[in-house]
């Protein structure tokens, strides 16, 4: 009867070692996941300002391009249009950016950055094109 006592404390002080690191395990993957999850949300909030400012730029060009004679218009409406299809499609993937796995976000970003980067070239081009 007195090795129960005895027994019963050995057998807690080897366990609650065990489960405090345990639980210190899943509560830093549970931080990791909120830190991943949190860093995703940053970046597509950031991204849609970006696209976000990128089609007011263009919006802008088009406006003064409207001003332009038929012949210079023409080429800015072919240049504007390609803004727009690719800030279309970045628009895209930003929608199936907000559905994907964590994995899959991962290997989105370089895709979806290297399109914004694209676009935001390609308006340059296409402004300094207009200031000709």
């Amino acid at each position: 009867m007195r090795r129960l006592p005895f027994l019963l404390a050995l057998v807690l002080l080897t366990c609650i070692p065990c489960y405090c690191q345990e639980a210190a395990q899943t509560q830093q993957k549970n931080g990791e996941r909120a830190n991943a999850s949190q860093g995703r949300d940053s970046y597509q909030e950031k991204a849609e300002a970006r696209l976000r400012e990128l089609k007011r730029k263009i919006d802008a060009l088009n406006a003064k391009a409207s001003k332009q004679s038929s012949e210079a218009r023409k080429e800015f409406d072919r240049q504007i249009a390609a803004l727009d299809r690719q800030r279309a499609s970045i628009q895209q993937q930003l929608e199936k950016f907000k559905t994907t796995s964590q994995q899959a976000w991962r290997d989105m970003k370089p895709n979806l950055e290297a399109a914004m980067k694209n676009l935001e070239a390609a308006y340059q081009r296409a402004a300094a094109d207009f200031k000709k």
